[in-house]
């Protein structure tokens, strides 16, 4: 099944100080270089900073910090969880709540491929778990029901939680793919998880892809 990705980020909340993160702490101080930024958010706006590198982006307000990187072809080579493990080890004192990363792509949409992603079943099998939390959106009229879209949260998966949304778009199904460490202020140890099991997040989501067996 072709698989056109959209974006790989990787969010993390908490206390941040958008004013720190500047395109000569990224390059100097955190030693990424990322040469010049190609775009970026107004200066007279200190609340809210937003970086782009070519096919990376930063972002950063006083909650909440994002690094994206779009247009990739390979999910296991993209960099952001090296990017944020320097820009932590960097900041080590950072407070912060849940860190997680999504995998957000399009699959070809079919009438069948719909069938296995709107039952829970899919989900419960493929991640063995006991049980699920579902948030679906439809459309009724008073002749019928048509799907639009699903989000699947279980909340703990090997320690972590798992969340699949899914969004029926015009020729394709709108897939965000997502492992998150919660509660990082009681349990570091999660985050550590969550860091060094990237690959296997990788290769979780590609067998999911092939679980979904159109």
């Amino acid at each position: 099944m072709k698989i056109s990705y959209n974006y790989i980020n990787l969010v993390a909340l908490g206390n941040f100080n958008p004013g720190i993160v500047t395109p000569d702490f990224l390059n100097k101080v955190c030693e990424l270089n990322l040469g010049e930024p190609t775009d970026q958010s107004p200066p007279e706006i200190p609340v809210h900073k937003r970086l782009k590198f070519k096919n990376l982006i930063f972002t950063v307000d006083m909650q909440r910090l994002e690094i994206s990187e779009i247009g990739a072809e390979n999910i296991y080579e993209v960099k952001i969880k090296d990017m944020f493990d320097v820009y932590y080890e960097r900041l080590p004192y950072t407070p912060l709540s849940a860190v997680g990363v999504n995998i957000n792509c399009e699959l070809p949409k079919t009438d069948i491929l719909i069938e296995k992603i709107v039952n829970p079943e899919t989900y419960l099998d493929f991640l063995n778990a006991r049980e699920i939390e579902i948030a679906e959106k439809s459309l009724q009229t008073q002749d019928e029901k048509t799907w639009l879209s699903s989000n699947y949260l279980i909340k703990d998966v090997r320690s972590l939680t798992r969340q699949v949304s899914i969004s029926k778009k015009k020729d394709s199904l709108n897939i965000n793919y997502n492992y998150e460490a919660g509660g990082l202020g009681q349990n570091k140890e999660r985050l550590k998880l969550l860091l060094s099991g990237y690959k296997e997040f990788c290769d979780e989501f590609l067998n999911f892809v092939d679980f979904l067996g159109v």
